[in-house]
């Protein structure tokens, strides 16, 4: 299988987990990143240094319009727009954009003349930009005719497999989500200011605004309405609420339904472990020992389900709890969406 070459916009939390993963199992070459942060030294240092995944054992370097593993440059351009970026130049097959710029989905759905592959790192709704959520529909995914793709937000990309797994086996009527988050960059240390617009045009994102540390703090998500672009109208028949917590990494979620069908928490355990035992890639994972979120830290599944609190009451209440690393788990797939092209893209 050709390795291609993957050009990243954004170091942020996203691109840098994306490099970490790439440098562990080396599916792709890194050929271009483009950055608006202009410090060469500083990016090479959050690439070396990290508070949450530990020091990367290969050697980083910098230089001129460079970055540098154990020796070997990687491009570096310092566009805003990710239209100026030389990516033709250093033939991108496949550009990521993790820099999380709500305007970058439309740029890259009307740029006709780039013949690669891109792929946004967050939720899309534009009907000329396709979603790919392993586990869902990554095996109906063609790569030869879609290539303005999206890779979804962690939130639904754990979400979105286990929904499908019910309203297949069992349909789902109705339900509600609870997803607790960690803090995010744009949030505060001490109370300020949100830096996040409301989109709901409520005041209550300017809760975002306060001391992250040491609130909890209730807001809305987009993960239920981002799974409709593969689980069409899922978003009529789950409500979603989000709390940010005081946590660096790792999310869980509790995922409540009233099933069409009568099950059993037996039938729901079993249901999982089989699709799990069934999967070729890390996306569900079962787990029954008593472990707290700090112990998901690192985990390349898209979620894990915790079957110490699978229960259904009356036959159709169903309750599951799951966790995943919001940053690991969702960037693993990013790669795994890139090794999809590559082995289903060529003509």
């Amino acid at each position: 299988m050709k390795k291609l070459k993957v050009g990243l916009n954004g170091l942020g939390r996203i691109g840098r987990a994306i490099f970490r993963i790439n440098q562990q199992r080396q599916l792709f070459d890194l050929a271009l990143i483009n950055e608006a942060q202009q410090d060469a030294a500083n990016l090479a240092y959050l690439l070396k240094y990290d508070s949450i995944h530990g020091v990367l054992p290969e050697r980083i370097g910098f230089g001129s319009g460079h970055l540098s593993i154990e020796e070997q440059p990687i491009a570096l351009s310092h566009c805003a727009d990710i239209a100026e970026a030389p990516w033709r130049e250093h033939e991108v097959d496949v550009l990521i954009d993790a820099s999380g710029d709500a305007r970058n989905p439309a740029r890259l759905a009307a740029w006709r003349d780039f013949p690669g592959w891109t792929i946004t790192t967050h939720a899309v709704s534009h009907p000329d930009i396709h979603t790919v959520v392993f586990g869902v529909n990554d095996k109906t995914f063609d790569p030869l005719s879609q290539r303005r793709l999206s890779s979804s937000i962690c939130d639904t990309v754990a979400l979105a497999p286990i929904a499908a797994l019910l309203e297949q086996r069992f349909g789902i009527a109705r339900g509600y989500l609870t997803t607790l988050h960690p803090w995010l960059g744009q949030q505060r240390l001490l109370d300020g200011p949100a830096v996040v617009a409301g989109a709901d045009g409520l005041q209550s994102h300017f809760a975002l605004g306060r001391s992250a540390v040491n609130n909890l703090i209730p807001k809305t998500t987009s993960a239920v309405k981002a799974a409709d672009a593969v689980l069409p109208g899922l978003s009529q028949r789950l409500q979603a609420l989000s709390y940010r917590v005081p946590t660096s990494i790792v999310s869980s979620a509790v995922l409540n339904v009233e099933l069409k069908q009568a099950g059993s928490p037996q039938e729901l355990s079993a249901l999982l472990r089989y699709a799990e035992q069934k999967q070729h890639l890390p996306i569900l994972r079962n787990s029954s020992d008593p472990l707290v979120s700090h112990d998901y830290l690192g985990s390349p599944y898209s979620a894990i389900v915790d079957q110490r609190w699978t229960e259904v009451q009356h036959e159709r209440h169903a309750r599951l709890l799951y966790w995943y690393d919001n940053e690991w788990g969702y960037s693993s797939r990013v790669v795994d969406l890139v090794a999809l092209i590559a082995r289903d893209g060529q003509p």
